[in-house]
């Protein structure tokens, strides 16, 4: 499939960002924005393949049929994230409390607090997309480079090796990340003392659970039924989580169009699609975020359809390879550096699209 990227320039010169919500809104059916309570039926669905792979594991262990039933749990781990991103988000139900509970149930192999989830992924970061200082998940900056040490020193590889390591990090990435968010925020002064009391307690009983139980049921599911699926859904959340805005410019005002892209899966898993929840649609996401998962692609047709010069998709793998491509450090807003080496590469909208045509 070929990629579809068109320039998304902004610049001083140019027309002040569209609005683009309320345009929108007058021209996608009212029925498209409604809850999908059919998305949590997806629960049942992985809690059975789970629970099958740990009976198989547990009572007919095989060397060669482990790998494979680590890869089904770990897929079935990165779809129940999915499904608990959606539900945070007010797509499928809201009730406040139910949809922590909800959310609690599949964000807890990654053992994400829904109430951290709150204030760092629906709060900063939808808030602040690509915002400099201020969203926690964009990537580094000269200023964080000249800081770090370790940036230093992965720089200094070859490039190859280089990627190597930033790619491998993908298996644990997410775990990381929500570690480094709950101290963040238990540093901070908000949220208050009885929330960071929640969101640790959250996180750690979800820790002992799926730890405490797997381990219970033998070391043969602990490593093949929790902590290897674990790296296989960290590696496939983390995979569409870095084609989200990895290769767009920061930015200083709210241009959702300018500072996320949305991916699409090759023919032969465009399948997979609904089980991850239409989460390469992240474009529409980003502008409807209480929008239901099942409805993000119907949705992204209209913003194609009006924005066409601003809206950018490409195939999943083409933007993974890009990623492979581009050194992860911002020289400004719109320039990525390799700082060891000066080279630099544009961001989407500003010319990197152009390398696509190559």
């Amino acid at each position: 499939m070929s990629a579809t990227v068109v320039p998304n320039p902004v610049s001083a010169s140019e027309p002040e960002i569209p609005r683009y919500r309320s345009i929108l809104k007058k021209k996608i059916p009212a029925e498209l924005f409604e809850p999908d309570l059919g998305a949590l039926w997806w629960y049942p669905v992985h809690a059975g393949v789970i629970a099958l792979c740990w009976f198989v594991l547990t009572n007919h262990f095989s060397w060669w049929t482990a790998p494979f039933l680590a890869l089904a749990v770990g897929h079935s781990f990165g779809c129940m994230g999915f499904i608990a991103h959606d539900i945070c988000h007010g797509g499928t139900i809201k009730n406040l409390v139910a949809r922590d509970l909800l959310a609690g149930i599949g964000f807890s192999p990654f053992w994400i607090s829904p109430r951290l989830w709150r204030r760092w992924h629906n709060g900063d970061h939808h808030t602040h997309t690509q915002v400099e200082g201020v969203d926690p998940d964009h990537l580094f900056t000269m200023t964080d480079y000249e800081r770090n040490p370790i940036l230093q020193w992965l720089y200094r590889l070859s490039p190859l090796l280089r990627n190597l390591v930033i790619f491998s990090s993908f298996s644990y990435r997410m775990n990381q990340q929500t570690l480094r968010m709950v101290f963040v925020y238990t540093k901070s002064k908000l949220p208050g003392t009885w929330e960071k009391v929640v969101i640790w307690s959250q996180m750690l009983l979800m820790l002992g659970l799926w730890g405490g139980v797997s381990y219970m049921l033998g070391s043969q599911v602990f490593w093949w039924g929790y902590f290897i699926p674990l790296l296989v859904a960290n590696s496939m959340v983390i995979g569409y989580i870095a084609t989200n805005h990895f290769l767009n410019p920061l930015a200083d005002e709210s241009d959702v169009l300018g500072t996320s892209l949305s991916v699409t899966l090759p023919k032969w898993l465009k399948w997979l699609d609904p089980w991850h929840q239409s989460f390469g649609a992240h474009v529409a996401h980003h502008l409807f975020p209480q929008a239901s998962a099942k409805n993000c692609r119907k949705i992204e047709s209209y913003i194609a359809e009006e924005f066409p010069d601003r809206f950018h998709i490409m195939p999943l793998f083409t933007a993974l390879k890009m990623l492979w491509d581009t050194p992860w450090i911002y020289e400004t807003k719109e320039t990525f550096i390799d700082p060891v080496r000066d080279e630099r590469t544009p961001t989407l909208g500003h010319g990197l699209e152009k390398r696509l045509k190559k």
